[in-house]
C-alpha cells in the first residue's frame, strides 16, 4: 500500500511539475511575442549562463585532475 501511495505522488509530482511548465512556455512565448527584444536578451542570458557553468565545471575537473597524483601514492 505504501508504494502505491509513493506512485500516486510521484506521478502528482510530475504532473504538477510539467503543468506549471508547459504555463510558463506559453507565458513565455507570449511575452517574446509583444517583445521581441526579450528573446535576444533570454538567448545572451542563457549562453552567459552556460558559459560560466561550464567555466565552473572545467575549473573542478582540473582541480580534481591535479589531485589525482596524491591519491595513487
Amino acid at each position: 500500500m505504501d508504494q502505491l501511495k509513493a506512485l500516486q505522488e510521484t506521478i502528482n509530482n510530475i504532473y504538477w511539475s510539467l503543468l506549471v511548465q508547459g504555463v510558463l512556455f506559453v507565458l513565455l512565448a507570449i511575452l517574446i511575442l509583444v517583445y521581441p527584444a526579450l528573446l535576444f536578451a533570454l538567448v545572451s542570458a542563457t549562453f552567459l549562463l552556460v558559459g560560466i557553468v561550464l567555466l565552473a565545471m572545467a575549473w573542478k575537473v582540473r582541480k580534481f585532475w591535479n589531485k589525482i597524483p596524491n591519491i595513487l601514492k
